[in-house]
């Protein structure tokens, strides 16, 4: 057995797997897992992370392994049938594009797939289970803090502020078009409020007001046709390409700029756009989700490692989703129904849903930041992205 445990360790490492066992080696691998790229923060340091933790504990008959698809969807499919070869019953993946060959590879092994936090599908065949936040509401809570925010500074139809717009990757289903989406419930009502500033802005005016419990293929058409032209494709240095654009061609018609960002770090990458500015806007508020350490770094006031200041994000605790995840595993090895013990929502496309919880994180509420991400030991406030923070009126 130690001999067969070390051959799979040396082929692990030639090919750049990561590999864990839970308890004793009981026949291969029970349960594997698919992540995007280990060279990334959350796959690496948050998901991947929690899931070594997750999966540990669940102990012997468990045993699993965790790899990384290097950012290309054919090492994902590559992964997935080595997962299959080595034994597993069922395979958690977070996919890199659609994830469509993954899961077809799956499927053709009857192997159950459980897409984490985004869906793994084809046009004829897609993830048994998909563990998420609400996508929608996430989007909503962005439109929200942009337009309670012009609110709260005097921003009339008389008296328009500066909008910009920008979205994740539109192949990236249903979360980009969800948070999107959920956003525009927010903002459409509300766009008289506002003068936008990127090249189509009829694009986004034409859109109609969709909600989740209307939301159809119409919508969804609709939706991405607007995104195509500012789908960040979840990368920073994509966003800062697009926001370069967006600002080179600026009329400002306010000092104050609102910015709908898809995610930390994409929100990180605009904002340092923006800054070039040869005028600055002398407010700028704009959203994020991740709570990364560059945004808590912001939200907790030290805008150098911030790298500006970033007003809100919506904190996803990926904790949790990890658990919904090797929970629904779990179930399944044991021969249980995969909800069993999990909040549950509708399903999307076809998939059995589990819902996490989410939490708005502000820069005007420090201590709520604090109380949510330090105090619970999310984050460890020693850490060197912190060093400058000083934590005691939050104790």
């Amino acid at each position: 057995m130690k001999r067969v445990l070390l051959s799979l360790l040396i082929l692990v490492v030639a090919t750049g797997f990561t590999f864990a066992s839970g308890g004793q080696d009981s026949g291969g691998v029970k349960i594997g897992v698919v992540l995007p790229d280990a060279s990334e923060e959350r796959w690496a340091n948050q998901d991947g992370a929690f899931f070594k933790k997750e999966l540990d504990a669940l102990g012997a008959g468990y045993e699993y392994e965790i790899l990384f698809s290097e950012g290309d969807e054919s090492k994902e499919k590559q992964n997935v049938e080595a997962l299959i070869a080595r034994g597993a019953k069922v395979i958690i993946i977070t996919s890199q594009g659609s994830g469509a060959s993954a899961v077809a590879a799956a499927h053709a092994e009857d192997v159950v797939v459980i897409a984490h936090d985004r869906m793994a599908k084809s046009s004829n065949d897609v993830a048994d289970y998909y563990t998420t936040f609400n996508s929608w509401n996430v989007g909503k809570a962005m439109g929200k803090h942009l337009v309670d925010a012009a609110l709260a500074e005097g921003v009339t139809p008389d008296n328009k502020a500066d909008l910009a717009i920008f979205a994740g990757r539109v192949a990236d289903w249903p979360n980009a078009t969800y948070f999107f989406g959920g956003a525009f419930e927010e903002l459409q009502p509300n766009l008289d409020l506002f003068h936008i500033v990127n090249q189509d802005a009829a694009a986004f005016e034409a859109l109609d007001l969709y909600t989740e419990a209307t939301f159809d293929d119409a919508a969804k058409d609709a939706l991405q046709g607007a995104m195509q032209s500012i789908d960040t494709d979840w990368n920073p240095e994509t966003a800062g390409i697009k926001a370069a654009g967006v600002v080179a061609q600026i009329n400002k018609m306010s000092d104050k700029v609102f910015v709908l960002a898809p995610n930390d770090d994409t929100s990180a990458a605009i904002r340092l756009e923006f800054a070039k500015m040869a005028t600055p806007y002398a407010k700028y508020y704009t959203t994020g989700q991740d709570a990364s350490n560059v945004t808590l770094a912001s939200l907790m006031g030290d805008t150098v490692t911030g790298k500006g200041t970033q007003t809100m994000t919506v904190f996803k605790d990926v904790s949790k989703l990890v658990h919904d995840s090797v929970m629904i595993a779990k179930n399944i090895v044991d021969g249980k129904p995969g909800l069993t013990g999990l909040t549950s929502g509708p399903s999307i496309d076809g998939a059995q849903t589990a819902y996490s919880p989410i939490d708005t994180l502000l820069a005007s509420n420090p201590q709520l930041t604090y109380d949510t991400i330090f105090a619970t030991g999310y984050k460890d406030e020693n850490h060197p992205d912190f060093a400058d923070i000083d934590f005691s009126p939050y104790k």
